[in-house]
């Protein structure tokens, strides 16, 4: 049960991260199983997809339904395998590089409300005006269209057109809407971080690149914001796994980062408790306090040759390829089994009842 006595107005704030989401999801059910419950719940980005689900039914089985939803996502779910739709934006001066339509599909199956109103726990989804840099907190009206709007990577998905406003991504302004959660009168505030990327893995592609780059710029914003509020609300961060080696693209890993991040969440709360723990965390991409990392500019190494990149992606492809291949073969295995063994069990029920 919840460690903390207090009756504090608590705030979930779930940030984005794309496939990394996962991680939220692990830390959700380590939460909820300690009985911790949240008074409202901001969420940006992958993080506004976590928390509509879990504003709309926020129990143990809520959070039991959104990952049975993550082991599910395929990466084409989200970011759309189309050679012709980066080609004909980038030719004709367009906003983006791959369709939004299987994103706003899954979303629009696995969603069981229609307006922001319908959850059980008031929601904000954040997003940005990228014309004015302003944060946008949607808080009615149509949940897809919010949905979509705060998980739109600016330059990967397109922007979203309303009142006057060309809306992306929240996680531009803030990733994780600590601000916002303070202004809307939370006492307690609790941050559902994704962790950042392993430090022994190097982006190989384009989409890699911005994503990776991305997540390091959101965890910089993160730090600022936990400095600058730590001393006028009361912050808990749910610990995420260390060192996430997982491409926030890779959407094939979501059973490991739920796994991992809900050890480490239970570990936390087993050993620690729900308190205040601000100070004892390590914050990542730490610009203010740490020490200065000094380094000598020296000739580089030279880049990988084209066609080395592409025997590299391809060796990798066809690893991805033959490890989907090796789990449907199982899983078409245990079919069988499981119908030879009702078909055995039919016949023999069959003889017994011909016998007698």
């Amino acid at each position: 049960m919840n460690n903390s006595s207090s009756k504090s107005k608590t705030a979930f704030v779930l940030s984005g991260g794309a496939s990394l989401g996962a991680v939220e999801v692990g830390a959700l059910k380590a939460i909820a199983e300690h009985g911790i419950k949240a008074d409202l719940v901001l969420g940006t980005s992958v993080g506004s997809l976590n928390g509509a689900m879990y504003a709309y039914n926020p129990t143990l089985e809520g959070i039991k339904q959104l990952e049975e939803i993550w082991l599910n996502i395929k990466a084409w779910d989200v970011f759309t395998p189309s050679p012709v739709t980066p080609v004909l934006e980038i030719t004709t001066a367009g906003q983006y590089l791959i369709s939004p339509k299987n994103l706003r599909k899954l979303i629009n199956k696995k969603m069981p409300f229609t307006n922001i109103e319908d959850t059980k726990v008031p929601l904000y989804i954040i997003g940005t005006d990228v014309k004015s840099g302003e944060e946008i907190v949607f808080n009615k009206g149509l949940a897809i269209e919010a949905l979509m709007t705060s998980a739109g990577i600016p330059g990967v998905f397109p922007p979203q057109h309303m009142a006057n406003r060309t809306l992306v991504d929240g996680g531009i302004v803030n990733n994780a809407a600590i601000s916002t959660a303070y202004r809307l009168g939370a006492e307690r505030i609790v941050i559902f971080p994704i962790g950042t990327p392993s430090p022994d893995r190097e982006p190989k592609h384009f989409t890699e690149m911005i994503i990776h780059s991305l997540i390091y710029l959101l965890n910089r914003q993160l730090t600022a914001d936990i400095l600058y509020f730590k001393d006028q609300v009361e912050m808990i961060l749910v610990p995420p796994p260390d060192n996430v080696d997982v491409w926030p693209n890779d959407f094939s890993q979501s059973k490991k980062l739920i796994t991992e991040a809900y050890k480490t969440a239970k570990q936390w709360l087993d050993e620690e408790g729900f308190t205040s723990n601000i100070d004892e965390i390590n914050l990542p991409c730490n610009v203010y306090t740490k020490p200065i990392n000094f380094m000598e500019a020296v000739t580089p190494d030279p880049p990988p040759k084209a066609l080395d990149r592409v025997k590299e992606r391809v060796s990798e492809t066809t690893k991805a390829i033959n490890h989907t291949l090796t789990k449907k073969s199982k899983r078409i295995k245990k079919s069988l089994v499981e119908k030879k063994d009702d078909v055995k069990e039919k016949l023999l029920r069959k003889k017994s009842e011909e016998e007698k």
